[in-house]
């Protein structure tokens, strides 16, 4: 009998692993899967590239930013319906980027599921073989490959059905790119105002850039709605100065966003609160580079720019606000991301 019960039990878990093991890999470039924030996509049977710049860009000599840094990811991600119990995902890293903090976002019917952390990971759907929309929101400072997804053998995979929304561009340092997020792209203000505002994000933002006025080559090609910028600081802290490089880089950047987006509205947001009075190089300060940016915005705005818009940033930000110096803690970004909610639209 001891032995007979040996047998059903082997048998019983045998049969369970082999259950447990019916999975099926769908490849990366199935066209039910896709792919938002991620204005330049190369597909492939092995790997998906999501790129939010293009190389000209990165190379071009009055971008201001580090490469590694701009092959991140903050505000991409992947779209999916699926009525398998678990599904695994995987990534491998990019070659041509930064690694720091491999946090992902997934998000079931629209709302926050759960985080989960590196490059391949499983979860479970727990409304069962139901058809199920699932958004995983790739981490905003580490660089990666989107390589496929398994699911249960008999499970369906359908594409998430997209509905028109007005598109939403985000342009600036590592403040809108999200550090002091703890690495979540979810939790950054771009991300979180989208959210809010029912918007398509495209989150161009770079830690570490100055103002670079070749961004506006990005939107060439789609009709953006509503564009926020906020530059200045890393520029006040380096050896640039307001009559040779912020004023007229900022003044550029701001003329070439209206030739390639003539209906946008602009939100030029004023550099945010700092707990820094003093920059590493100069003697400007930082209300000097807010009141150049203001007085740029007011010319252009008396030229006849009725669509463009000063928001004091500064006015919007406290030092409670602060997970450093100058970011945004995970606090400080969805109270500003509230606070810009009220203001744009």
């Amino acid at each position: 009998m001891r032995q007979l019960l040996v047998i059903i039990l082997l048998l019983g878990g045998f049969i369970f692993n082999l259950k447990a093991e019916e999975k099926k890999f769908i490849a990366p470039n199935n066209n039910q899967i896709t792919y938002k924030g991620a204005l330049f996509v190369e597909k492939s049977e092995k790997k998906v590239i999501l790129n939010r710049h293009t190389k000209s860009f990165l190379e071009h000599p009055q971008t201001f930013l580090n490469a590694e840094k701009a092959n991140t990811q903050s505000g991409v991600s992947i779209c999916f319906s699926s009525n398998s119990s678990e599904i695994k995902v995987f990534f491998e890293e990019r070659d041509d980027s930064q690694t720091r903090q491999k946090v992902f976002g997934i998000f079931k019917n629209g709302k926050f599921y759960q985080h989960a952390n590196g490059f391949d990971f499983s979860f479970p759907n727990p409304d069962g073989d139901k058809l199920t929309e699932w958004e995983i929101v790739l981490p905003a400072f580490t660089g990666i490959n989107f390589t496929g997804l398994e699911i249960d053998k008999s499970a369906d995979l359908k594409s998430v059905k997209c509905e028109k929304k007005p598109i939403y561009a985000a342009i600036g340092n590592s403040i809108t790119h999200g550090v002091g997020q703890n690495g979540a792209a979810y939790l950054t203000y771009p991300f979180l105002l989208a959210r809010q505002k029912n918007w398509k994000l495209y989150n161009l933002a770079v830690g570490g850039s100055k103002i670079s006025w070749p961004v506006a080559n990005l939107l060439k090609n789609i009709e953006v709605d509503v564009i926020t910028i906020l530059w200045g600081f890393n520029d006040w802290n380096s050896t640039f100065t307001i009559e040779n490089e912020i004023r007229p880089y900022y003044k550029r950047l701001l003329v070439e966003l209206r030739k390639v987006q003539p209906n946008a509205k602009i939100y030029c947001i004023l550099p945010t609160t700092s707990k820094n009075t003093v920059p590493k190089n100069g003697t400007d300060t930082l209300d000097d580079i807010r009141n150049a940016e203001r007085n740029i915005i007011s010319n252009l705005q008396s030229g006849g720019d009725k669509n463009l818009f000063i928001i004091n940033g500064e006015e919007l930000t406290t030092i409670n606000d602060l997970n450093d110096v100058v970011h945004l803690s995970v606090d400080g970004a969805a109270n500003f991301a509230k606070q810009l909610t009220k203001l744009i639209n």
